[in-house]
C-alpha cells in the first residue's frame, strides 16, 4: 500500500461516516454503525444445497455485506471443480456484496486431487468475489496475498485473513501465510487504527496450537489497539461467544454451521458496554 494510495483511501472513507440512531431500553441513545451477516461451513450435503439458496434469499435487508468464513464442502469428498462452480453460483445470488475467505475443506485438506489444484479452483471461482457486485465499500487487498482484504466503513475496520483449520499441508507455506496475515493486520492498524472505533477480523480457524504464530502477535496488536475487537470464525460448527485471549478487548465468536442456523446478523454499535450485537435468527422452539 503506497502512501498516496492510502491517502486516497482515507479521503474516500470520509463519505462513509453517517450514523443511524437507535433508542435502547431505559432511554439511552446509542448509534448502530453498521450491520452485516456472516455464515460458514456450508453447504455440506444435498439438503444444504437446497437450504443455502433459501438462506441467501432471506438475508436481512439492512445487511450491508455478507462474509462466508470458509468450508464450502464436507471434508471427506474429493475437491471436484464442480463444487466450486456450484457454490460460487449460489453465493453470487446474494443481494448485498459477499466476501469469502478460504476454509480447510476446500484447500489444504484436499487429498483428491491435491491442495495445489484445489487452490487453483478457489482462486478461479472465489478470488475478489465481492467484485461481482457494484458496491461502494472501499476494499483494499494485500499485494502478496490478495485473498486477504480490508475496508473501513463508518469508522469500523474490517479485515479478512486466510487462517485455516485442518492439516498443515506445507509447514513453510503455513508459517509464511500466518506471517503475511499478521503483517496485513498491522498495516491496516497503522493506517486506520487511530480513526477506527472498533475492528472485526474474519478468519476460518478456531484458535489452536497450530496457529499460535498468528494468534500470539494478533493478541499483542489488539492490546495496542485498545478498542473493541471481534474475531469471527467458523471451523467448529457450534456457537461460541467468549473471550479466550489475554487481551480482554477481543471477543471471539465461532458461528453456527450453516446447516444448524441461518447466517448470523451482526450489528456494530458505539456502545462501549456492548459494541457487538448478535442475532442468530434462530426460530423459537415450537410450543
Amino acid at each position: 500500500m503506497t502512501t498516496r494510495t492510502g491517502l486516497t483511501f482515507l479521503l474516500t472513507l470520509l463519505s462513509f461516516t453517517a450514523k443511524t440512531p437507535a433508542d435502547e431500553p431505559g432511554g439511552q441513545e446509542i448509534h448502530s454503525r453498521i450491520s452485516f451477516c456472516a455464515m460458514g461451513d456450508v453447504p455440506y450435503d444435498t439438503a444444504e444445497d437446497v437450504l443455502l439458496p433459501i438462506q441467501i434469499a432471506e438475508l436481512p435487508k439492512d445487511a450491508e455485506f455478507v462474509v462466508h468464513v470458509g468450508d464450502i464442502k464436507r471434508g471427506a469428498p474429493p475437491c471436484d471443480e464442480e463444487i466450486y462452480v456450484k457454490v460460487s453460483g449460489m453465493l453470487s445470488k446474494a443481494v448485498p456484496p459477499l466476501f469469502i475467505i478460504p476454509g480447510d475443506n476446500e484447500w489444504n485438506d484436499c487429498i483428491a486431487p491435491d491442495p495445489a489444484q484445489a487452490w487453483t479452483y478457489w482462486r478461479t471461482y472465489f478470488m475478489r468475489f465481492d467484485q461481482r457486485w457494484q458496491h461502494r465499500l472501499p476494499v483494499f487487498r494485500q499485494l502478496q496475498r490478495e485473498e486477504n482484504f480490508s475496508f473501513m466503513q463508518r469508522d469500523v475496520l474490517f479485515i479478512g485473513v486466510n487462517i485455516v483449520g485442518g492439516r498443515v499441508h506445507d509447514a513453510e507455506e503455513w508459517k509464511q501465510r500466518h506471517s503475511d496475515c499478521i503483517d496485513w493486520i498491522r498495516l491496516n492498524l497503522k493506517q486506520f487504527g487511530a480513526k477506527a472505533t472498533s475492528m472485526v477480523v474474519f478468519g476460518h480457524a478456531r484458535p489452536a496450537a497450530d496457529h499460535n504464530d498468528f494468534f500470539d502477535p494478533f493478541v499483542e496488536a489488539a492490546q495496542m489497539f485498545n478498542k473493541p475487537v471481534l474475531y469471527l470464525h467458523g471451523d467448529g460448527h457450534r456457537w461460541i461467544h467468549d473471550r479466550p485471549f489475554t487481551a480482554q478487548n477481543v471477543l471471539r465468536v465461532q458461528i453456527d454451521q450453516g446447516g444448524i442456523a441461518p447466517p448470523v446478523k451482526v450489528t456494530i454499535t458505539d456502545d462501549q458496554a456492548e459494541p457487538f450485537v448478535f442475532d442468530r435468527r434462530i426460530p423459537p422452539p415450537a410450543p
